[in-house]
């Protein structure tokens, strides 16, 4: 049993490190006792690689295994985790124009590849899906043979598009044993511009295949745009990918989004509340303190929905960053807003700066300073 402790320590130190670096640290096992093993304490500059070379020291003190002995068995394995790592094989994956200066495959064939291999094991990830019948024909054919299908999808600014939820829908309809998950919004970092986001595109299977990629699961991506990523076949990165993955699940990171989470969130969102467009924003809310409003985000390219609620002048303007529906000119504005103060260098005069970002092109207001105090927001979101 202690052997078994000793060598599981040996395992997680050399793994990730460099021959070279173990093959320092073993020269300094060498010339050290078990008993002055305390000097070896630091050898790493992560604090990750010193938690494990410390739980070494603490298992080599309860062993009978000279200093020799280890420093030879660190060598070892550290020499053959890197020969394993030479097995690795990895390969260029191109979308868009083809410059014949080498042959390369595109996305949508090594993406079918990684879903056709998988026997045991296949997690997707992307920030959009789009109807592909190919790659949801090859997920429910892995199903069929017996794989967990697992897949991270983007939902911030979606839960309450409509074509988001049909998606998500016709996935559990179409692939019923499916396993959909979300990065819920309260366990996002909040930016002064919103939340992070699901940005990762990438499928593994089997823990031993990785397709890591820039391209979006819509047919534009896969098959049109300029895309590139890597194939792994091998090596340790495709199980990497898969523990850091199944790390966020068991830690509840990310959860599983089921239909009856989905039909919740859509009913909570828009019950009771007719949704309306952009442009009919200002007499409806003249009516009525809380608006659902359907617009169109540029950046997903899908319809978002949003409540709004119509902004008190004796609450004070809302926050900087915070998503606002904006009436000024006779245009009406929707986006994350933050001003500054500017003055113009011809004549000096000063005026305040408003600039809109989030989905879509930047637009800028240009508000004069005799205005500003009793400019206000049409709205702003409710969260």
């Amino acid at each position: 049993m202690l052997m078994d402790d000793l060598l599981r320590c040996i395992y997680d130190v050399v793994k990730g490190q460099h021959f070279d670096k173990i093959k320092s640290l073993s020269k300094k096992i060498k010339v050290t006792e078990s008993i002055d093993s305390f000097v070896l304490k630091g050898f790493f500059n992560a604090e990750a690689s010193n938690d494990a070379l410390n739980s070494l020291l603490s298992a080599w003190k309860n062993s009978s295994c000279t200093s020799e002995e280890l420093a030879a068995m660190i060598l070892g394995a550290s020499y053959a985790l890197s020969k394993q790592r030479e097995h690795e094989s990895t390969e260029l994956v191109w979308t868009g124009p083809d410059s014949n200066l080498f042959p390369v495959r595109r996305s949508e064939q090594v993406l079918l590849d990684i879903i056709n291999s998988a026997q045991q094991t296949l997690f997707v990830v992307s920030f959009v899906l789009v109807n592909i019948p190919n790659v949801e024909q090859a997920l429910k054919q892995a199903i069929t043979r017996g794989v967990q299908v697992r897949m991270l999808l983007e939902s911030e600014d979606k839960e309450s598009s409509s074509v988001f939820l049909k998606t998500l829908e016709r996935l559990h309809t179409n692939i019923p044993n499916i396993q959909l998950y979300v990065w819920p919004r309260e366990n996002r970092e909040k930016y002064q511009s919103g939340f992070a986001r699901v940005h990762a595109k990438c499928a593994v299977a089997d823990r031993r295949g990785a397709f890591i990629t820039s391209a979006n699961l819509t047919e534009a991506a896969l098959d049109r745009n300029i895309e590139m990523g890597i194939n792994i076949e091998g090596g340790s990165i495709p199980a990497d990918i898969c523990s850091q993955l199944n790390s966020m699940i068991n830690s509840k990171e990310i959860i599983p989004y089921t239909q009856s989470v989905m039909t919740i969130k859509k009913s909570s969102n828009l019950t009771g509340k007719s949704v309306i467009s952009l442009g009919e924003a200002p007499e409806a809310l003249e009516k009525s303190e809380y608006v659902s409003i359907e617009f169109d985000n540029q950046k997903t390219g899908f319809k978002d929905v949003r409540e709004f609620i119509r902004c008190d002048s004796n609450q004070g303007k809302p926050k900087a960053g915070s998503l606002v529906i904006i009436s000024f000119a006779g245009k009406l504005y929707l986006g994350n807003y933050r001003w500054n103060k500017q003055q113009n260098i011809t004549d000096g005069q000063q005026y305040y700066l408003v600039t809109l970002k989030g989905f879509g092109s930047t637009e800028k207001v240009k508000i004069n300073e005799s205005e500003w105090l009793d400019f206000m927001p049409l709205a702003m979101e409710v969260i």
